[in-house]
């Protein structure tokens, strides 16, 4: 009898051991996420007043006039100096459809004439088991240049 009962609490604690995976929802905006940086200083970098000058612009591709929504950052980037993702949350935020992968964006320094246009986004993700998520696909025209950065979530640096 003894070891019947042993055997079975052997068991329910290997069974209840195995369906007791606790973890955190993984962040897929972050990671679908186009994360960029405004190179701070140097030739080609931003000055801290032309940080504080940039603005974001979001549009709707091929709207005639084109649709749009403006914010000035005044300097402020979420992630840092000059570092930001663009995702449903930031610069702008979509809490339902369209997402902001159906938009455009301009990245703006008005005082050096700086112009970043974003489009075209695509994305491909899935999840990977109970707890994560792989992006298999990230890609966006910049100034007609196709950018991929699939699977990264590292930033990819705007220069002047």
């Amino acid at each position: 009898m003894k070891k019947t009962n042993l055997t079975f609490f052997i068991i329910a604690l290997l069974t209840l051991g195995a369906c007791s995976e606790k973890c955190d929802e993984p962040d897929v905006q972050y990671i679908n996420g186009i994360h960029l940086e405004l190179q701070n200083g140097g030739d080609n970098g931003f000055s801290q007043e032309e940080l504080n000058a940039i603005f974001f612009v979001r549009y709707v591709p091929f709207s005639e006039p084109i649709i749009a929504d403006t914010l000035y950052a005044n300097g402020y980037f979420p992630e840092g100096p000059g570092k930001f993702t663009i995702n449903d949350r930031y610069p702008f935020y979509n809490d339902q459809s369209p997402y902001y992968t159906v938009y455009g964006y301009m990245i703006i320094d008005p005082t050096t004439g700086f112009v970043a246009n974003i489009e075209d986004i695509k994305l491909t993700g899935h999840y990977d088991g109970d707890c994560g998520y792989v992006n298999t696909r990230k890609t966006f025209t910049l100034n007609m240049d196709t950018i991929d950065v699939s699977g990264l979530d590292s930033y990819y640096v705007l220069t002047r």
